[in-house]
């Protein structure tokens, strides 16, 4: 594995890593499909019960199981104009130079503090944890736990 092309491309700005993540692996597309081919293939209309637009249920099925991938945060940097990024700590670490937050001297900013996703996914202290291991070491940690978690 050549940790620097990690770092570079599958460790988001924030600390989370996309090679582990749920959307960027599809494991959340093919959890759709699985749900919406069990419909029909288990009889399970009948479960579902009288008051579920089963047909509508399974378009919304359908929907999620065809969406992307998600591409990276990193691969979706460069096509946002400035301003129209959706994300505001990918905007600011984007357009300050930085591959991490990690690198700024205002790491962790109120911005980083009060992102419910990057509280969720305890991505502070996994950048914290990069800054004082080092990214090599955080990337084999992830591996490490990753495939050692039942995968589907």
């Amino acid at each position: 594995m050549n940790h620097d092309l990690e770092k570079k491309y599958h460790i988001s700005y924030c600390g989370s890593y996309c090679h582990i993540c749920d959307w960027h692996t599809g494991r959340i597309r093919r959890a759709f499909q699985l749900a919406y081919d069990m419909i029909d293939s288990l009889g399970l209309k009948k479960q579902l019960g009288e008051n579920v637009d089963v047909d509508n249920f399974k378009a919304g099925l359908k929907n999620l199981a065809q969406s992307s991938i998600c591409p990276g945060c990193k691969a979706e940097a460069s096509i946002h104009a400035p301003g129209e990024d959706r994300c505001k700590i990918r905007q600011c670490c984007y357009s300050k130079g930085y591959v991490l937050c990690n690198e700024c001297a205002d790491f962790p900013c109120e911005t980083l503090k009060s992102n419910p996703g990057v509280i969720r996914f305890h991505c502070i202290e996994n950048l914290q944890e990069i800054k004082d291991r080092g990214h090599k070491a955080w990337i084999d940690r992830q591996w490490k736990a990753y495939v050692t978690e039942p995968i589907d």
